[in-house]
């Protein structure tokens, strides 16, 4: 492999108060080995990643736009982030990666080559390889431009390999998901306060969004709120509090409009808040008044399931068993004919992330992993009841992320 400088641009371009910590850089440097453990298992030779989230994981770097297309490269001796010119400085100063390496044209940035192929087989050699790529991302056509390149014997998937790893967070990204889950509890909180004054879908969201934004801005302004984006859309900010109430709630996931909850209705404030890269959520359904007897039993039921699993959780519980208890408290209740396919998922880098807390994942919880308890029902007669806390998986149990209210919400809003 042909030994390249790191920086191409003077000096004065990095600035210091951006750099990282030596702490995150060490934290990086130990997800980089423990994957190059799972590239020998599998007789990788050299890895590329191109999913957003695994970048970021490897080398704290975020693009935002990824137009110009980002690669982060593991072989068994070395690894590098390689990015568009135009992209170094933000990836020197603000990503933990020891080596930055650029493509393209773009100022006085000195490429490895023009075309990323061509600095990928420039820096990864012309003998044959076993190539480790992202099974359950990467294109046909990345795929067969890498062949063609890359000199590359075989391919072998190492998605959920990186899936594995982002599962036990260590303590930097727990941090971020405490920061994360004091966001989204004052974003909720201030959208049920909205709820109660009268306060339309639309209403509450922007009341506890702009809560949400003034708290980040006055106490973690260093940190950024951008997402994950895609090759033609920039997540610049990624602070959501959303409403829906009644039978939209079983759409499960679109914007608020303009109604005004009323009573009878159930309606429900949700929040991610990506901060550093990380995010959790919480969800809370709310009775504005009064409800139905079918509203009021699926409230008790989804409360109690909620209550037995924060009983059980602990480390070498199975995440089945979880599902399989939750499930036939709401069986016993009356409602078998409407139970969810999960009552739970990963949180950290996505909103939706690995492993999902449903029938037939036999997998044990484990100290550091980041999951919901969502425990929920849905049906368009229903709408949908469902409460959803972030929790980290402790060695002798488990706490709360999320520290909202979880008892029964009612308000009394005004007409």
């Amino acid at each position: 492999m042909t030994e390249f400088k790191n920086h191409y641009v003077p000096e004065e371009t990095i600035i210091e108060e951006k750099r990282v910590s030596e702490e995150l850089r060490g934290y990086v440097r130990a997800r980089i080995s423990k994957m190059r453990d799972a590239m020998i298992r599998k007789n990788v030779d050299a890895a590329i990643l191109l999913r957003p989230e695994n970048i970021f994981y490897f080398s704290n770097f975020n693009p935002i736009l990824i137009s110009t297309t980002p690669y982060f490269v593991i072989t068994r001796n070395d690894a590098f982030l390689l990015v568009y010119s135009l992209r170094h400085d933000h990836a020197v100063n603000e990503g933990a990666c020891d080596k930055v390496l650029c493509y393209g044209k773009w100022g006085s940035v000195i490429p490895v080559a023009m075309d990323p192929y061509d600095a990928l087989r420039e820096l990864l050699g012309d003998q044959p390889k076993v190539l480790g790529v992202e099974g359950d991302y990467i294109s046909m056509n990345v795929m067969k431009r890498m062949k063609e390149k890359l000199n590359v014997s075989s391919f072998s998937d190492i998605a959920q390999d990186a899936a594995d790893l982002r599962l036990i967070k260590d303590p930097h990204e727990i941090r971020l998901c405490r920061i994360s889950a004091e966001l989204v509890d004052l974003g909720v909180g201030t959208a049920i306060e909205a709820l109660e004054a009268g306060a339309s879908e639309q209403e509450c969201t922007t009341e506890g969004q702009y809560a949400v934004r003034r708290c980040w801005q006055k106490k973690y302004p260093e940190l950024e709120v951008s997402g994950f984006s895609n090759s033609e859309t920039a997540a610049m900010d990624t602070i959501a509090v959303w409403c829906m109430s009644n039978s939209r709630l079983n759409y499960g996931v679109d914007c608020p409009t303009r109604y005004v909850p009323q009573p009878g209705d159930v309606t429900m404030p949700m929040s991610w808040a990506r901060i550093g890269g990380y995010n959790v959520e919480i969800e809370r359904t709310v009775i504005v008044s009064h409800v139905n007897a079918e509203r009021q039993r699926a409230y008790d039921a989804m409360l109690h399931a909620r209550e037995t699993l924060f009983g059980m959780i602990k480390p070498g519980v199975k995440f089945e068993d979880l599902y399989i208890t939750a499930m036939k408290i709401y069986e016993d209740a009356g409602f078998g004919s409407i139970l969810p396919g999960r009552c739970g998922h990963g949180m950290g880098l996505s909103t939706h992330e690995y492993p999902s807390v449903t029938k037939g994942n036999t997998r044990l919880l484990e100290p550091g992993m980041v999951i919901t308890v969502e425990p929920g029902l849905m049906s368009t007669s229903l709408g949908a009841i469902r409460n959803s806390d972030t929790i980290v998986i402790t060695e002798d149990g488990f706490d709360f992320l999320t520290r909202y209210r979880r008892d029964k919400i009612i308000i009394k809003a005004e007409q």
